[in-house]
Formats: C-alpha cells, structure tokens, sequence
C-alpha cells in the first residue's frame, strides 16, 4: 500500500493541525453547548418528536444555540454542530451515468413505510457525485453586522457523521457517509434514513480575531424546494463563543508534534496519524489509496443483517459471527460466489525526477463489479516472512470455501512497514504495438476499498466500514491477515519515484500505460476478458525535463476534472 503523497506541511497547513488537536482533545464532546433552530420547536424535545409523526419530512437538527470556537494564530476555527434530520420518512440519492463522457444524473426516493417516491432532479443543482452544487452557505458576521465569511459548498447528505433521531429509525445507518467519485465511478448512493440525522459539512476557517461572531447555515432555494424544506426553515443561526486555546495549552511544543519527522521527503505526524482535516479530505476525495484499511487498529463494525430490508439487499459480503471455516479445495467455485475484477485505465499521470532518474508518473486503479466480493487471507509460513495465501468464497454472507491462490511478503520499507498480496496486478509501459519497454516497481499491494466505482451492481456493499470483513496490512508480528475489495469498490494506487516507470534511455514519442488486473490467472473470478485496460500517452522533452501529454479517454480528459 502506497502512502499518500503529499508535500511538506506549510505553517499554513500546521495552524490547521494544531487547531484540529486542540479541538479534539480538549473541546470534546462539550465543543458544542447551548444552536437556534429555524423551527418554533426545538428538535431534540418530545414535542418535536410529535410534530415530526404529524409532519414528516426533512429539517434541521441544530445540536445548540451557542457552538464553541477555538483561535490560534489569528484564526477562527469553527463548526456548527449542525445536522439535516429526516423524520417520519427516508430519503435516497442515487447519482448515475452511463459512462464517464455521460453527464451525472441525481434522483431523489422518498421512503415512507412501504411507499417509495422517485424524483430526478433538475441539471443545474447538480455536482457530479458530490451532492448539490452550491446548496450550502455559511456565513459569520462580527457584533456590528459585518461580514467575515461566506462560503458555499456542494452539499452532501451522506454526511461525515451519523445520529439517530428517533425509536423507530433503523439501527444503523444504511447510506455511506461521504459524496464524490472519480472519473471512472458510474453509480454511487447517499441518503438519511428515516430517524437519523447527516452532519452538515460546516467545518472552516476564518482569519480574525474578533471574539463576538455570528454564524449561520442554510441551504440554498433550489436545492431546498427539491429537498421539500419549508421556506421558513432553511437556514441555522448560532451565537459563536471564541476560545484562544493557546491561554492554557503550549501550542509551540504541539505544533512540533504534529510535524514529527520527514518520511521520504513528506511530513508525518508524531505516530503516523492524520489530523482531523487529512481525515476529513482523505474521507471526500479519490485516489492515493488514502486511510482504506491501512491500519491494524480496531475499527467500529456493525452487523448489517440488521439492516436488511425487501428494498435494500446490499452488504450481502459480511460474515455470520461465528461460522465455521471452509476446508481449502481445488474444486471450481461456484460462479455466484466470484467476484469480477476489472482494469481501469491510468490517469493522473505525469513526469518527475529523482536525482539523475526521470519517471512517469501515474495513477492505477482495479475494482471489482461482483457480485461477490474478493476476500484474500494469508496464513504465516513457520517463522519467516512469508505468507501462503487463500481466496475465500462467500455466498449470502457465509463463507462457502476457499482455494491456495498466491503468496504475501512482508515490506518493511518506511512507507510501508506491512504485508503485501504479490499476485494482483501488473503496470507496464508498451510501445503501439504491445512490445514492452518497462515494467513499475509496483509488484505487490495491500488491497482495500478506496473509491466507489458503482454501488448499483449486484451485491454491491454501501458501507465498507460496516461489513465485518475489514482489509488488515498487518505488522512484521502478523500471523494472519485479511484483504478485502467489496463488489462495487475499488483500489486506487499511486505510482511514483521508484514504483513510476523509469524513462532513462526511453525516446521520446507515443506508448500505452498497460495495466493488468489478476495477471497470472491465481485469483478466481467470474471472466477476465476486462482485465486488462491501455492509456495512450505521448512523452517529449529532454533528460532532466521529460514532458507528457495524455490525449482523453473516450471523450473525457481525465487530467484535467476537479472533483
């Protein structure tokens, strides 16, 4: 698994870092005390709770009339605290297109018992897979009325965090808590289900230093009458207490902390951690097979045979606790328990030198359109660092067998320190005519899902997070290890310095980046006749200074999207 390429942090980058510690460790859960809403009736009492049985629909769900915020360094850092609830009834997004040329289309389903109600919604609220164009503000103002801030956003209802609202809610969320794609992602879905609530994307920055500030978020006109908002109800007004939190904390010796030490030339925190902001990026954007499973930490899992229902038979990949295990065979699994593992073309290429080295740069992606999921176990061989590893087979949740299918090594290099699958993909650099010219440093993975590719298919899994068959890298102590890619998702890495391809001695003029998903034929699957995927691209220049065009891909200039 690759690390997520970066730059060094700016100060810039470090007031934010140290903003975001400061916030979580010492505003914690009381960050948040006394927000008004919009509605006569506050929602978190009893009587709101009648009024939503009586008036279903969609409304904010303000957690206080005061929100709590914290400066540093002239800035205002603040979050409103602010969530869109759905009462009484669920509502469904689907975001699709045909193919990657296509225009996103985005439906709206309103769920209420056993009725569903489907609407597309016009073109121009529309952002691709990130929700809503310009359908949320937030605005802060000084004591006096003066405007410090207004910023609109695309508004996501998958949201970055999830509450449930009211008894009759299901008992986990349903719907992924992010929006966004890539440009090869044709289906994702979001939504709140009915007695939940979506937090509201308000978190910013403000660069002040005045304490008596007002803020307020609202949803824009277009997006709300789509929404069924009332037009009285669309906007949160708080009262903004400004704390300096730099009084009792010594903010320089945090500062350092957060910068720790370079790791190849890229800033890390103290023990390898993301702040809140990487988190909240890494959680909204593609590619870089960024903080997908890359961890042997616990992490929070739901059984999501609760969640099932006649309308959603989704997260079919995650164990039955308990089962037992399949006796390995030789058998030929059945087909409805295969995934389908598709090559995708590279993107997001580029040129750099690394000392007297020129490398083409890349980005690499393979998923799986199921509809099972691909499941990869390796077990320790004795004590050395390698690993036997398995395919297993799932149908319905439970495994059903599972087949000797490749090996896993351990690499200890700094930005990786984990165990990887050798028998994936392959990336290499051909001529027109197939003939090869080099082959990518890149000869083993940890896979996990990192980017939704289309969540439509059948047996595609909505929540990763959630299915109870977690991708684990393990450390150099492991003797078991697990990696997933759910049907519907994919993995996207990034090939640079040693895994990029080398170009010395390579002339200038037009080759193909061929990328091979499941080369040696280990890995069962349902068809390999997309295994393999080309991307044209046209190298110039001179040593030192090689250049790169990349031509479209079927109509669209993959290099060139803002996501």
């Amino acid at each position: 698994m690759t690390a997520h390429r970066s730059s060094r942090s700016s100060p810039r980058l470090l007031t934010m870092g140290v903003a975001a510690v400061l916030a979580l460790g010492l505003l914690g859960e009381g960050a948040a005390t006394d927000v008004a809403s919009a509605s006569t009736v506050p929602t978190t009492t009893p009587a709101a709770r009648e009024l939503a049985a009586a008036q279903p629909g969609l409304r904010f769900a303000p957690a206080s009339k005061t929100v709590e915020a914290y400066a540093y360094d002239g800035y205002v850092y603040l979050d409103s605290g602010v969530w869109l609830a759905a009462y009484g009834e669920g509502y469904e997004f689907w975001a699709k297109r045909a193919k990657p040329s296509d225009p996103v289309t985005l439906t709206k389903t309103v769920i209420r018992g056993e009725k569903r109600t489907t609407k597309k919604a016009p073109a121009k609220i529309v952002d691709g897979f990130n929700g809503f164009k310009r359908g949320l503000t937030v605005q802060v103002v000084d004591a006096k009325g003066n405007v410090l801030t207004k910023k609109t956003r695309s508004l996501c209802l998958g949201g970055e965090e999830r509450q449930r609202v009211e008894p009759t809610g299901n008992t986990e969320p349903i719907y992924p808590m992010w929006c966004g794609g890539n440009w090869f992602t044709n289906a994702t879905v979001s939504g709140i289900e009915q007695g939940w609530a979506s937090r509201l994307d308000t978190y910013f920055e403000v660069k002040t230093t005045r304490t008596n500030l007002r803020m307020t978020v609202s949803i824009s006109d277009p997006v709300a009458n789509f929404l069924g908002l009332p037009a009285d109800a669309r906007s949160v007004s708080q009262r903004v207490k400004v704390v300096d939190e730099c009084g009792f904390v010594d903010c320089g010796e945090m500062g350092a902390a957060l910068l720790g030490q370079p790791d190849e030339g890229f800033s890390s925190l103290a023990e390898g951690e993301p702040t809140a902001q990487e988190e909240r990026r890494q959680a909204h954007t593609s590619g870089g097979h960024a903080g997908s499973g890359d961890t042997t930490r616990p992490t929070h899992r739901t059984n999501l045979f609760t969640l099932r229902n006649e309308h959603q038979e989704h997260g079919g990949d995650h164990p039955a606790l308990g089962q037992p295990g399949s006796k390995p065979s030789t058998k030929a699994p059945a087909m409805d328990t295969l995934p389908d593992l598709v090559s995708v073309p590279a993107w997001e290429i580029g040129t750099e030198r690394n000392g007297r080295t020129d490398r083409l740069t890349f980005n690499a992606h393979e998923w799986n359109a199921g509809p099972a999921p691909l499941v990869v176990e390796g077990y320790r061989r004795g004590a050395g660092e390698v690993m036997d590893a398995y395919q297993f087979f799932y149908r319905d949740g439970k495994e059903v067998g599972s087949a000797r299918t490749g090996t896993m090594k351990y690499h200890a290099a700094p930005e990786h320190d984990h165990w990887h699958f050798l028998d994936f993909a392959k990336y290499e650099l051909v001529k027109p005519d197939g003939s090869l010219v080099t082959t990518s440093g890149k000869q083993s993975w940890c896979l996990a899902p990192t980017d939704p590719v289309d969540l439509s298919v059948p047996g595609a899994t909505w929540r990763p997070d959630a299915i109870g068959l977690d991708s684990t890298c393990g450390d150099r102590s492991a003797l078991w290890l697990r990696e997933v890619l759910p049907a519907g998702w994919g993995d996207t890495y990034s090939q640079y310095q040693t895994q990029a391809f080398k170009l010395n001695g390579v002339p200038n003029g037009t080759y193909q980046i061929k990328i091979t998903v499941n080369p040696r034929g280990a890995l069962h699957e349902r068809t390999e006749s997309n295994n393999v995927s080309y991307r044209t691209v046209v190298l110039g220049g001179s040593a030192g200074k090689r250049t790169v065009k990349v031509p479209p891909y079927q109509g669209v200039d993959t290099e060139n999207i803002r996501w």
